[in-house]
């Protein structure tokens, strides 16, 4: 009988358990960008009550948002980002380098990330501790 291998924790697994259903990186993208209250969040993401109720719930548990009240004693609740969520940043602009270079929906208006004090566009790269360009054919995982 053969003997089952455990499986290797891939950190790709674990991340996309917490972020990888239809919803949640639009979710992060809105708050990260300040859209915050329940009711604006379904607006802008046109979801429904119900869907943005769990998916909230569980970025919430997950420790990538946390939710507060507008106000003292208030029942309108805010949600906001927590480093966890921040850290995700560099992820949504290289989904967003990667939808707009790779779409193949014409006339369609993609967004660009720019630095808002010099207007120049943001990229993501792969660069070593020294701060030098890192090749796709250098990278290597180490578990």
């Amino acid at each position: 009988m053969r003997e089952k291998k455990s499986a290797v924790q891939c950190a790709i697994e674990e991340a996309l358990s917490v972020i990888g259903d239809r919803w949640s990186l639009l979710i992060i993208r809105d708050v990260l960008r300040g859209v915050n209250r329940f009711d604006t969040l379904q607006e802008s993401l046109q979801i429904s009550r119900n869907i943005l109720t769990r998916r909230l719930n569980s970025l919430e548990e997950a420790g990538v948002l946390v939710k507060a009240p507008v106000s003292p004693g208030a029942r309108r609740m805010l949600y906001n980002a927590t480093p966890k969520c921040i850290a995700l940043a560099p992820t949504l602009v290289s989904l967003i380098e990667w939808g707009t270079h790779w779409s193949e929906k014409p006339n369609t208006r993609w967004a660009r990330v720019i630095d808002k004090r010099t207007g120049t566009p943001v990229t993501v790269d792969l660069v070593g501790k020294d701060g030098e360009p890192v090749s796709l054919l250098d990278l290597d995982l180490e578990y």
